[in-house]
């Protein structure tokens, strides 16, 4: 009897995120299904590991990133999810929300867009109020701009008023902080898509409700 044909997919992953995702139940659930994930050594060439029918990526670097389109070259039928190439818009956080604004639906009662936000590129500009103040209301939230999977980059701070600026470090984000109040509720939407389809919503209470 023939062998059913197997697949190898090799991940390439931060440690917390490997520790996140890549659990045992998936591991034994992938192999039962003809797939083999392998863990990618990133410490050694990519293209001396393999052969593998699938690459699931996120990791970051210039070498990694060479290493990638090395590896593309010399493997084309080979699909690597995420190009690095595709997802650089979604490593700065202006412009990975430019599509939202782009977005073209009817507005009623209820409303669909993105908080007030301005950049910040230097500690100069957080010292002017007028600058600040002039277009955003406190609190606000103030994000690293960048956007790249690293601890970094996922701190975030409330700030109530204008000596909480100026213990920011630029480059950052400032985001107006909505407050949804309703008669009897207050609830943040959350939406999550995936290839263009809404795969789930979550809404939040608004302690201030």
């Amino acid at each position: 009897m023939e062998e059913s044909q197997r697949f190898t997919v090799g991940y390439a992953l931060a440690p917390k995120k490997k520790q996140s995702f890549i659990q045992p139940s998936l591991v034994n659930l992938a192999r039962d299904r003809g797939i083999d994930l392998v863990p990618i050594d990133t410490d050694r060439p990519l293209s001396a590991q393999g052969p593998f029918d699938c690459v699931l990526q996120k990791f970051y670097g210039e070498e990694w990133k060479a290493q990638l389109k090395n590896y593309a070259i010399k493997n084309p039928l080979v699909p690597i999810i995420d190009q690095p190439d595709a997802i650089e818009r979604l490593h700065n956080r202006i412009s990975m929300l430019q599509v939202v604004s782009e977005l073209n639906i009817p507005q009623g009662k209820e409303t669909f867009g993105i908080p007030s936000q301005i950049v910040v590129y230097d500690s100069m500009a957080l010292s002017d109020f007028g600058a600040v103040g002039g277009t955003l209301r406190f609190p606000v939230i103030a994000k690293p701009l960048v956007a790249d999977g690293s601890a970094k980059s996922h701190k975030m701070s409330l700030v109530y008023n204008r000596d909480g600026l100026l213990k920011l470090k630029p480059p950052l984000v400032l985001q107006e902080f909505v407050i949804v109040k309703e008669e009897r509720e207050g609830s943040r939407f959350f939406g999550f898509v995936f290839n263009c389809r809404p795969i789930s919503l979550c809404a939040v209470q608004d302690p201030a409700a």
